[in-house]
């Protein structure tokens, strides 16, 4: 073989490492992809849509209310969608078909829907904890659900921030 030859192929061998290295990187600490499965963040968003989720921006700061994040579930192996709701330090409790903050009516409440208890009864959030719903209340497995609960911190795997398909609905996500 020539030596022409051994450094062509020492070359892609190199650009292929490369892009693998630069993928896990980027995958495991700037951003992941998120398909939305069930109906529990209906309107907002659908079934089968797929979003860029960046996880460097819970690495710099913290979630803030009304943001959509995607939690792990250990409990069922798998990666949620939710919207955050109650922060840190604060009191919950669904009533009346709203969720209240510290005695203080949820507003905007990111739903055209009543919320219901589902069980759910007047809570305060740790330090480290969040309190997060579906913007479907009627079919999301959420915070009300003594199953999932208020998530910890370190379970918010990081911020859903990009719809990429349907390409009808391509856009940045509030």
């Amino acid at each position: 073989m020539s030596e022409n030859v051994k450094a062509e192929i020492f070359s892609w061998i190199k650009l292929i490492a490369t892009a693998f290295i630069l993928a896990f990187v980027l995958k495991t600490f700037i951003f992941q992809i998120a398909f939305v499965k069930g109906p529990s963040m209906k309107p907002t968003l659908q079934q089968g849509q797929i979003l860029i989720v960046s996880k460097l921006s819970y690495r710099i700061g913290n979630p803030k209310r009304g943001e959509i994040v995607v939690i792990n579930d250990r409990l069922e192996n798998k990666d949620l969608i939710k919207r955050v709701i109650g922060m840190p330090d604060e009191v919950l409790e669904v009533k009346e078909g709203a969720v209240f903050i510290n005695d203080e009516i949820l507003s905007p409440d990111y739903t055209d829907i009543p919320t219901y208890e589902n069980g759910f009864e007047k809570s305060k959030t740790a330090e480290d904890e969040y309190f997060v719903l579906g913007d479907n209340r009627i079919e999301s497995r959420d915070s009300r659900s003594n199953t999932l609960g208020f998530v910890k911190r370190k379970s918010i795997i990081g911020k859903a921030v990009f719809r990429l398909w349907p390409l009808s609905k391509i856009g940045v996500l509030k």
